[in-house]
């Protein structure tokens, strides 16, 4: 049914169906996402909300140092552009190879589903023909395939020379036990030559077969789930040697060991972990950690009680045919009886004791907290005036995004109209403590 509106919105949107294996996610209204993000750095230094795969940085560690060798090899110049072309070979030859040891395209969610997915299903056939290697695996590679998304991580646990794509030496055993244990393999060598041969950039296919090694078996000796799959314990131990050991934030290890103590108490949702952590079920927390725990808390529920207040004003304005009066939206996203919940949760905010890390952000730290204050002590009108102010303001950080509700008056108009997060209710944030339990499963320290 066609609606009639007194004015046209300023701004239009539209939205388009994404690959399986897209980095986007959907646009949070008030960047609560990124600001869980930090609040998850500050837990987890090493980690982002990419690195949930151990195997993964294998595969890029290695990667690296077969770029290296091409270089030596095709007489290619050793820089950066030529490491990250050759081990873009390189990831779409073992994303070829993890296919063909299934034999099969990968479903949603399964083990060794990789990041380009989609475009190695569509570059992968049955049969014997050799495959090309120049196909697309997915768009803007460098920065959305595997060395984008583990990079940062890598320098930061020195296993990659910083300011270089060049392995460091405490990634030296991680490399030479990429496909087996040394002693225990003397096919190794033939392992890295079929790979090499992959990274030779005059060839635009490949071979399903190189003298004894199979591309099958090349799959299944270095997808991502072979570190469990083939008891691999040894390689699983220098990772979480790399990883958690040798982490330097004070924090990570410690959380590992919580997460591990919780599971065996089959404790796994954020929220549960979190307070639980705090209740020192699973032993006690250095003062700083403890701080921590406490402040991505009372940040966690901020953010699932204030987005739901910002679903349920533009469900009201859905509901009333993209236009409503701004008193009557107040009043449903911001009902009377609510507001000391509400101002409790500000409270929780402002009182944590690290808080303060919020306001030395660069993006949208400074004005979360100043809503925080200005919702601490606001009745329901004035909690959806700031509210809105404050979603603006995130939307114009974005590359000069508009508004998805415009004030006219008395009136509030929906802008952006293909919202659906309003639907369900919101989620307490992960802080990727999700992602640390998948490596943590990985390398054999989770069941």
């Amino acid at each position: 049914m066609l609606l009639t509106q007194k004015t046209l919105p300023k701004t239009l949107y539209w939205s388009a169906p994404l690959d399986l294996d897209s980095d986007f996610t959907p646009e949070d209204p008030l960047a609560f996402d990124y600001l869980g993000q930090q609040v998850g750095l500050w837990l987890f230094e090493g980690f982002t909300t990419r690195t949930s795969r151990a195997q993964n940085y294998a595969v890029v560690i290695y990667g690296l140092h077969l770029a290296e060798l091409a270089c030596q090899r095709y007489d290619i110049p050793s820089d950066d552009v030529s490491r990250t072309k050759l081990f873009e070979r390189w990831e779409r030859f073992w994303a070829l190879a993890t296919l063909e040891s299934h034999g099969r395209s990968l479903g949603r969610g399964h083990a060794d589903g990789m990041r380009g997915i989609r475009g190695a299903t569509r570059a992968w056939f049955d049969g014997a023909r050799p495959l090309r290697l120049d196909y697309s695996l997915i768009s803007r590679q460098s920065e959305l395939g595997s060395l984008g998304a583990y990079l940062s991580s890598l320098r930061t646990y020195k296993l990659v020379v910083p300011g270089t794509l060049r392995p460091s030496l405490a990634a030296r055993t991680i490399i030479d036990a990429f496909w087996d244990e040394p002693d225990q393999n003397q096919a190794v060598g033939q392992y890295q030559e079929y790979a090499l041969r992959a990274l030779d950039p005059k060839r635009l296919t490949i071979e399903r077969k190189h003298g004894r090694i199979s591309l099958a078996k090349v799959g299944k000796m270095s997808r991502l789930s072979s570190l469990t799959e083939r008891g691999r314990k040894a390689q699983q131990d220098r990772l979480w040697q790399a990883l958690f050991l040798n982490a330097r934030d004070g924090t990570t290890l410690s959380l590992a060991h919580q997460l591990i103590a919780a599971r065996r108490d089959g404790v796994d949702a954020s929220a549960e972990l979190l307070e639980g952590m705090l209740e020192g079920r699973w032993g006690p927390l250095d003062p700083p950690l403890r701080d921590l725990v406490q402040t991505a808390i009372a940040f966690g529920r901020f953010a699932q009680l204030v987005l739901d207040r910002f679903a349920s004003a533009y469900a009201f304005i859905n509901d009333h045919n993209w236009v409503a009066d701004f008193a009557a939206t107040a009043s449903a996203a911001f009902p009377a009886a609510q507001m000391d919940e509400l101002r409790a949760a500000c409270r929780e905010v402002l009182d944590a004791p690290a808080s303060a890390r919020f306001r030395r952000l660069v993006f949208h730290g400074p004005p979360m907290m100043q809503l925080v204050v200005e919702l601490s002590v606001a009745d329901s009108s004035t909690a959806l005036d700031r509210l809105l102010a404050f979603h603006r303001a995130v939307q114009q950080s974005r590359r000069g995004g508009g508004s998805w509700i415009r004030r006219q008056d008395d009136k509030l108009i929906l802008q952006a109209t293909n919202y659906t997060g309003y639907r369900t209710r919101a989620q307490f944030p992960e802080f990727k403590l999700g992602v640390v339990q998948r490596l943590l499963h990985d390398l054999g320290r989770l069941s």
